[in-house]
Order: structure tokens, then C-alpha cells, then sequence
């Protein structure tokens, strides 16, 4: 019945009792044959069990298992490493294989016997790390926690630690409550048992979002930051502080101790008053231990190599708190120096790189949050301390005086300073190395910060306080009172007691605390021990020095508010005091009302000089100075032009080691001040070895400035030139003056102009003709324009001199007369006259331009007007020589430069050998023709008279010109 059954469901028919029994007889049959053939064992054929086959699997995996710890240990040993099994931690059940370090020169051998056992072999080691605890005093809020832990081969061990919070549990207990996960609670107290829920509810409630503490007593706080602006009172700003920390030679058995690293992340957090809730470490396979912690605050994290003994570290926090006075704990517990045999030598100490950066948003986010009141937010910040690759940065000082915050860091740049070099120079000068003999050039650099904007540098002390100093003070003829604004460090004071001719320096410096920390930080600077003229080894103690601690805008306001003092003016006032860029709210005070830039102008002398830093040097990129960051230098310029200075100059100096480029701008109260500016190089050399002190060692008194130096600061800097450019209300100059205009003409004088004799008179002489018709606008002999014989103002008055002497002597030393009569008479006859160098200077063509005369009555065709619009252009028959007005006449006649123009003063040269043009066109054989008054270049009544008076008459053809004259008289 089973086989017709199971040959009825296999072949699907109906059971029925004569088909069960045919079927059943022939299903029987199939069955036996096919059972036959199963069985029938083949010639080849093994039979084997499962049992069997799973011992072989296992077997297999045991031998493959114990070939590979073999292999394992082979390779190990081969590097010195040595296999050592880890007992379960506290918070862990895993066991896993540790490697032991081997001995060397930077480990402790008691270490190694503690990891190898005393007999050198293996053994287990129970790590027992320690929890996060509470700082006493210190409420922490409930927080929830959720981990992930991945089992990878990498890891020896894996162990987690939380916060020990004893008196939650009792709290628990006491409400018979559970802690439901909330972010922040706040519960009743554990000695008193009084709950603080509504309505006398025992157990926890949620706290309003406004007053979540985070573990910071906000009783304090209203959230303004006008006064302190910073973010110390308040955790909930999307901002924090980020400490990265990289340490090498490290002692490696620290480095591969989970516990002991351990220890030393909770008692700097603890030393740091911060809180840790939780950390998580791992021992990793063969060596090293990584860690992170999470902290009330924000995290911890490191990680090491302890074969290569380097440690990098990270500390992030939310809040003000400080991170940086954090660093002498982190070094004293993380730079483990290595431990050495005697025949190793010295320990390698421990080198500490670090970098602090703010994180986040504050502006905005932040009520009264002001970024330049911040000294972390500035120079400071971004060029210091937040710079990894210092070999050496180390702050001497960080201070809160009753004025602003005083910083100053040594630091040494890999780029412009090796270390290696440096450790040199600190051996002892017998052992005959260079570096040694001269430590002054290998040394880190030192800084001084206030309120976080660099100051002065080390490096850059000459370069910046010789190039705020000198060309002000070199430009004056006689400088005897000087006024310093700032300056507490004393370095311009030292600069200015340089001249010989200074009788008094005054300086005025709001912060005596200053003084005080640069004597003693930074001796260097205050340095008059050297000089000659010096009567004291400090500067401040010189007698020619007197120090007045006072607020130096408010004095001068009142000292020279109006213009009625005029005793105790100064010849010079340097300002060293304000960058117009970063100190915005200063700046735009003093500049949008012109009370203090007006005393300024009030307190010089008639020839006197002003001088300022204006900071960070404009790039080519940049917009105008009215627009943007630079806006208040805008506001100081026009303020400057509008008190009256007549000249006012930019220049920059690119070596003061400030990490860019730095601007000076200085201001004359007396138009021919230029002409002391823009003094050649020998006038100016000559200048300095006469008018400075010497050194009492024989080393030279400037370090730095020199003439070759004072000729960079001369012209403007190209993108001072373009950003001028740029403004709103377009200079005519940069058309008219810079470069030479594409749209015009530019004729070679071969070409186009013949000299035959000039039809202006009888007497005139010869003159200059148009070979070719030449088009309006077009330019004559650009070639022969940068040819010309320049005599700069000193230069011509001695030219002047020479001959008004050679004159007086004629009769005891007629050659030499001729001599200097020739030159003079050539140079007045065919040369043309400017004041654009500040007096009157002389300019000479070197090519048939020179023979070009004058236009009588305004019939010149080449030339250059200043003002095409005006109704009456000046002629020497209109000038009024009986109601001179030289105000009108020097407006369009004289060569005048502009009180403030980068691009009139960087094309200065180009403007005086090549700025005229056609001014309509002339036709072929038609003399060219140019307007003398236009060469007057004084404002001198007599001579304009004199020079009018010699025009006339040479129209009138009753006169003759100079080498006419002169021919004649030969």
C-alpha cells in the first residue's frame, strides 16, 4: 500500500482499485531497477561521512590557524616586536594580542620588563584606565550617550568610559524616576531632597532653552559683548576655539600606554577646569593608542606612533574660555622625553608644534561682538597662532594693561630662519662656528601685539622704524622739535635722536604700562647706548627725551585747536600710533571731524612735516580708497588736504616683516617741501653722513634706509597709481598723464619737423617748422623726450649760486665766468622751467625740440592746457603785472603738482619731458609754436614779472632772447 500510495501521488491519477493495481505492480518494478542502479558501487567510487568531513575542516582550520601565528611571530621578531596577550579591561570583555615595544635608546627598561615580564617572556597585563570626574563646584547637565563599536583586526583593545555620576543614581532613587534622555534637567538638590518640578512634582523638567547652562553660571550674563567682546560668558554661540597640537620625541612606552595617556587627557582637562564626559580608547595593532573624548565643552582627540615617538593631538571648546594658557600643562604632560642609557648620550627633548584657530561665526550671532576688539581676531590670529609650521613659537607675554592687550610671541619661521642654525648659535664661540660667533642672525623672531594687530617685529625693526622716520626727517631742512605720537616701544624715539640738529623730542603715549613691558621685553628697541649723541643707555632717559603719558589726540585738540599758539610748534610729528584700516571706530572719529587733523596742521612750523603708518599696503586688485576697508584712509587724505597741507605722499616698504607690504603717508605744510623729497641720490647721501650721529663702535647708523632706499619712496607704488584710478569721480591725470595716449599720433621729429630761421621776429632767432602736415593731438619726438638734461631744484641753485658769484668776479677770474655763464645761458635760453619737484627746477631737450619758440599774443600750436574750457587763456599781454594774482595764474600757468595724486606723482618724469601735443593741426611748412609762460614755473611775483616783461618785448621785436643774447655779446 506505501509504494501504490507513493505511485499515486507521483504519477497524479485517481486511487482507485484497478489502477492502484496495475500501477502498483509497475511502480514496484521501476523502483527496484532504479535502487539497483545506486547501489551498485563503482570501481572508482569512495564513501564518506559527514562526521569525517567536519574533522577535517576543523583540523585544517587549526593548522592553517597555527601556520599563521608562527608566520606572525617570525615577522615580528624579525622587527624587534614581541607578541604579548592583554587581560580584559574595565569596560571591555575583548582580549586581544598587544605588541611590545622593543628596547631602545628612548624607552625605559623598567617599562619593557613590566611589558615582557621579568624573565623577557610574555605575559597579560590588566590596563585599568581611569574615569572623567567632576571639578568640584561644577554643575553638569544629564546628558544622553549612544556608541557604535566596529570588532576590526587593527584594534587590540577597545574600552569606553563615562562620566562618574554617583548622585544621578541617587536622585533616581529618590523621585523613583528614570532619566528619560532629555538634552538638559535640572533635578532636586541630593541633600535637601526638594524638588524644584511644578506644583511640588517630585522628579525632573525639562529647562527652558534660554537657560541651559551647559555647566556655565549664566546668572552674570545678559549676552552683551560691548564691553568685553568676547564669547566667555556664553557656550550657545556657533563658535569655539581649536587647539591642533603635534609633538615629536616623545618617549614611546608613553606613547603605547593606554592608561597612562589616559591619565594625562583627564588631568588637563581637569587643569584646563573643562569637562569630560565620556572618552573612548583604542590600543591598535602593533603599536599606538588612539583616543577621544567628549567634553561638556566640545572634544579631545589623539593619536600615536610610538616607534617614530610623535603625538598629535586636538582640543576643540565652545565659549571664551581660553585654549592657549592651556599649552605649559599639555607640554608638561604629553612630551614625555625618552629615557637613554649613559652611552646614548643626552635626552632629546620633546618638540611642541601648536596652532589656535577661532571657529565658528561671531558676528552677527553675538550681541555687540566688535571683530577688531577681539585680539585673537586679528594679525595676531590669523599670522601667529593659527600657523602650524613655527619651529619655534613661544609667547614671552600676554597681558591686559588698562589700555588694550599686550602680546608678545618669539617665533621662528622655517622659510626665512633654520632651527638647526639656531641651536648652533647658541654653543659657545670657541667652537668656531659662524653661527655661533654671530648668534644676532639666527635667533626666533620676536613680535609685539597690541590688541592682536602686530606692532613691531624683531627682524623688521629697522626696516619699519627707519622707514617711518628718516624720509620725514631728512626731508626737513632743520628739525629741531619733534612730537611722536605712540611709540611707547621706543623705537622712533631712537631713530629721531639719530640728528644732531634735535633739541627736543616729545613723546605722547596713552598706555605707561607699555613703556614699561617693552623696556624689559624688548630692551632692543630703546637701545641709545651706541650712539653718540645719546647721554643715557635708554632712549626714554635721554635728555632730549620727554615722555607724556597722555591721550595724544586730545592733547594736540587742545594744545593747538586753534591756530594762536605759536610757541612749542614742532618741525616734525610722526605718528606711530593708529592704522587707520584696523582701528575703525578711532579712525572714523577723528577723521570724519577735522578737529585733531586740523591742530596737527596748527602744531607744525612753517616748513613743517607730518608722517603716519596707514598699514597694510593697497594691492593693484583693491578699490578705491573711499570705498571698502581702506575708506578711513580716504577720510584721513581729504581731511589732510583740507587743513592745508600742500603736499601729500605714499610709499611703501616691503621688509618690515609683518607677512605684507606696509604704508606710510606723509604730508607737508609748505609746497617746497617737494623739493627735499625729491632729492637725488648723492644730495641725499650726503645729507645723512652730515647730518646724523655716528655710532660709538664704529657700526653704521642706519641699518637700513639709505639714499638708494629714500629713491624707492619717492613715486607711489603701481597699484596706488591704479586704485587712485579708480574712483568715482575719474582724475583727469589718468589720462592726461599716465603713459602715453593710444589715441594719439606719435611722430618721430626726423620726420616731420625741420629747424630753418623763426618768423615770430627779427631778433628771434631760429625755430622749429613742420616738415609734414601733423594731425591735432599728436605728439612730437616721445624719443628724445626721456633724453632731456634734468637740474633738479638744489642742483639749479647752485647752478644760480655759481653764476651770481662767477659775475661778482669777473674782472679777478673772467674764464672761469665764461664757463658758467655758457652753461647758465644754455640752460635758461633753451631749457623750460617747473616747480612740479616743489621749486623751481629746469628741464633741457636734448634733440631739435629745444628749438621751438614761443607763440606771442596765444597764437602757440603745440603745447598742453589745463583747461580747454576756459573763456581767456593767460598770454603775456593779458597778465595783470600791476594786480598780480598768482592764485588764478598758478591754477593754469604754473607747473604746480597736485596736493594728493599717485598717478600725477608716478608719472612725474614722464609729464616733464613728454605731456604736450598738437592743439589743432598744422600744416606742412607752419612753424610750431609753444607758449613760454607755461615754462614760468614760479610763483614768484618778481620773476613772473620779469619773464613777462622779457616776452613782451621779444613780440614787439624790441627784445632779443637769452642765447641770442648771448651770441650777440660773444
Amino acid at each position: 500500500m506505501g509504494r501504490s500510495k507513493n505511485g499515486a501521488k507521483k504519477n497524479g491519477v485517481r486511487n482507485s482499485s484497478s489502477s492502484s493495481s496495475s500501477n502498483g505492480v509497475s511502480n514496484s518494478n521501476s523502483d527496484s531497477a532504479r535502487k539497483t542502479t545506486k547501489t551498485a558501487p563503482s570501481r572508482f567510487s569512495i564513501n564518506l561521512s559527514v562526521v569525517f568531513l567536519l574533522l577535517s575542516f576543523a583540523l585544517s582550520a587549526i593548522v592553517a590557524f597555527s601556520i599563521g601565528w608562527i608566520a606572525r611571530l617570525v615577522l615580528l621578531s624579525h622587527f624587534g616586536l614581541y607578541p604579548t596577550t592583554n587581560a580584559e579591561s574595565t569596560t571591555s570583555s575583548n582580549n586581544a594580542a598587544l605588541v611590545a615595544l622593543p628596547t631602545s635608546s628612548g624607552m625605559s627598561k623598567k617599562s619593557i620588563s613590566t611589558l615582557s615580564g621579568a624573565s623577557g617572556k610574555k605575559t597579560s597585563i590588566s590596563t585599568q584606565l581611569p574615569a572623567p570626574t567632576v571639578i568640584e563646584g561644577k554643575e553638569v547637565p544629564f546628558t544622553t550617550y549612544a556608541s557604535k563599536t566596529f570588532q576590526m583586526a587593527g584594534a587590540a583593545t577597545s574600552n569606553t568610559l563615562h562620566i562618574d555620576r554617583s548622585d544621578v543614581l541617587i536622585r533616581m532613587s529618590r523621585s523613583k524616576k528614570e532619566f528619560d534622555g532629555g538634552p538638559d534637567f535640572q533635578g532636586e538638590s541630593v541633600e535637601s531632597g526638594e524638588s524644584n518640578g511644578e506644583e511640588g512634582k517630585d522628579g525632573w523638567v525639562p529647562c527652558e532653552s534660554n537657560a541651559c547652562s551647559r555647566g556655565k553660571d549664566l546668572s552674570t550674563s545678559n549676552g552683551d559683548y560691548s564691553e568685553h567682546n568676547d564669547d566667555s560668558d556664553d557656550l550657545h554661540l556657533p563658535a569655539g576655539q581649536h587647539l591642533l597640537i603635534d609633538i615629536k620625541d616623545v618617549d614611546s612606552n608613553f606613547l603605547n600606554s593606554e592608561e597612562r595617556l589616559a591619565t594625562a587627557m583627564i588631568e588637563l582637562i581637569n587643569e584646563s577646569k573643562l569637562t569630560l564626559l565620556s572618552y573612548h580608547c583604542h590600543s591598535l595593532v602593533p603599536v599606538g593608542v588612539s583616543c577621544a573624548g567628549v567634553l561638556l565643552e566640545s572634544h579631545v582627540a589623539f593619536h600615536t606612533w610610538p616607534l617614530e615617538g610623535v603625538i598629535t593631538m586636538d582640543l576643540f571648546t565652545c565659549g571664551g574660555g581660553l585654549l592657549i594658557p592651556t599649552l605649559p600643562s599639555i607640554e608638561r604632560l604629553f612630551a614625555v622625553p625618552g629615557v637613554v642609557g649613559e652611552e646614548e648620550g643626552e635626552i632629546t627633548q620633546p618638540t611642541l608644534l601648536w596652532s589656535h584657530k577661532l571657529r565658528g561665526f561671531r558676528e552677527g550671532f553675538s550681541k555687540g561682538y566688535v571683530r577688531s576688539k577681539n585680539p585673537l581676531d586679528g594679525s595676531l590670529g590669523r599670522y601667529v597662532l593659527g600657523k602650524l609650521d613655527f619651529d619655534i613659537k613661544r609667547p614671552l607675554l600676554s597681558i591686559k594693561t588698562a589700555i588694550q592687550n599686550v602680546n608678545i610671541y618669539e617665533v621662528m619661521e622655517p622659510k626665512s630662519r633654520d632651527v638647526n642654525s639656531y641651536h648652533k648659535s647658541l654653543l659657545p664661540a670657541e667652537d668656531e662656528e659662524y653661527e655661533s660667533a654671530h648668534p644676532q642672525h639666527f635667533g626666533p623672531d620676536k613680535i609685539l601685539f597690541l590688541d592682536g594687530i602686530i606692532q613691531s617685529t624683531l627682524y623688521g625693526d629697522a626696516p619699519f622704524h627707519e622707514s617711518i622716520v628718516h624720509p620725514a626727517m631728512i626731508t626737513h631742512s632743520n628739525p629741531k622739535r619733534v612730537a611722536i605720537i605712540g611709540g611707547g616701544e621706543g623705537a622712533t624715539l631712537r631713530e629721531v635722536l639719530k640728528y644732531k640738529s634735535v633739541e627736543e623730542v616729545v613723546i605722547l603715549e596713552i598706555d605707561e604700562e607699555l613703556v614699561s613691558i617693552c623696556a624689559e621685553y624688548m630692551p632692543e628697541w630703546s637701545d641709545c647706548s651706541d650712539l653718540q649723541g645719546s647721554d643715557s643707555e635708554s632712549c626714554f632717559e635721554d635728555s632730549r627725551a620727554r615722555v607724556v603719558f597722555v591721550d595724544a589726540f586730545k592733547w594736540f585738540i587742545e594744545s593747538f585747536g586753534k591756530d594762536e599758539k605759536v610757541e612749542d610748534k614742532f618741525d616734525v610729528i610722526i605718528m606711530d600710533a593708529l592704522d587707520p584700516n584696523t582701528s575703525v571706530e578711532i579712525a572714523g572719529g577723528l577723521y570724519n571731524d577735522n578737529s585733531f587733523v586740523d591742530s596737527l596742521f596748527n602744531g607744525l612750523t612753517a616748513e613743517g612735516v607730518f608722517v603716519v603708518q596707514m598699514g597694510k599696503s593697497k594691492m593693484s586688485t583693491d578699490p578705491p580708497d573711499e570705498i571698502g576697508r581702506f575708506k578711513d584712509t580716504g577720510l584721513m587724505i581729504g581731511a589732510l588736504e583740507q587743513s592745508g597741507f600742500e603736499s601729500i605722499h605714499r610709499y611703501d616698504e616691503g621688509h618690515s616683516h609683518f607677512y605684507m607690504p606696509w604704508s606710510y603717508l606723509v604730508a607737508f605744510k609748505d609746497y617746497e617741501s617737494r623739493a627735499g623729497w625729491h632729492r637725488t641720490a648723492p644730495e641725499l647721501q650726503i645729507a645723512l653722513q652730515q647730518r646724523l650721529h655716528k655710532t660709538k663702535s664704529g657700526a653704521p647708523v642706519l641699518r637700513y634706509f639709505d639714499a638708494a632706499t629714500m629713491l624707492q619712496y619717492q613715486l607711489p607704488s603701481k597699484a596706488q597709481e591704479t586704485t587712485y584710478c579708480r574712483k568715482e569721480e575719474y582724475p583727469w591725470e589718468c589720462d592726461e598723464w599716465v603713459g602715453i595716449h593710444p589715441d594719439y599720433a606719435h611722430l618721430p621729429a626726423a620726420e616731420y619737423l625741420k629747424v630753418d630761421k623763426s618768423g615770430v621776429g627779427e631778433h628771434a632767432g631760429r625755430g622749429l617748422f613742420a616738415a609734414q602736415d601733423i594731425p591735432k593731438g599728436a605728439t612730437l619726438a616721445l624719443d628724445e623726450g626721456g633724453k632731456a638734461f634734468h637740474f633738479p631744484p638744489l642742483t639749479w641753485d647752485v647752478v644760480e649760486s655759481l653764476h651770481s658769484w662767477a659775475d661778482d668776479n669777473d674782472d679777478t677770474i673772467p674764464f672761469v665766468e665764461d664757463q658758467i655763464s655758457a652753461i647758465y645761458t644754455f640752460v635758461e635760453g633753451y631749457g623750460h622751467g617747473a616747480v612740479l619737484l616743489g621749486k623751481y627746477h629746469m628741464a633741457v631737450d636734448s634733440g631739435i625740440m629745444l628749438f621751438m619758440n614761443h607763440g606771442c599774443n596765444g597764437t602757440y600750436n603745440y603745447g598742453w592746457v589745463m583747461d580747454e574750457d576756459r573763456e581767456i587763456q593767460f598770454t603775456e599781454t593779458n597778465v595783470d603785472l600791476i594786480n598780480l594774482n598768482l592764485t588764478e595764474i598758478a591754477e593754469h600757468l604754473l607747473n604746480e603738482a597736485q596736493v594728493y595724486s599717485p598717478a600725477g606723482e608716478r608719472n612725474l618724469w614722464h609729464t616733464l619731458n613728454s605731456g604736450d601735443y598738437a592743439l589743432r593741426d598744422i600744416k606742412k611748412g607752419e612753424e610750431v609754436l609753444t607758449d613760454y609762460l607755461a615754462f614760468v614755473g614760479s610763483s614768484d611775483p618778481d620773476e613772473l614779472k620779469k619773464d613777462v616783461l622779457s616776452l613782451r618785448a621779444q613780440c614787439a621785436g624790441v627784445g632779443v632772447g637769452e642765447i641770442t643774447k648771448y651770441e650777440s655779446e660773444s
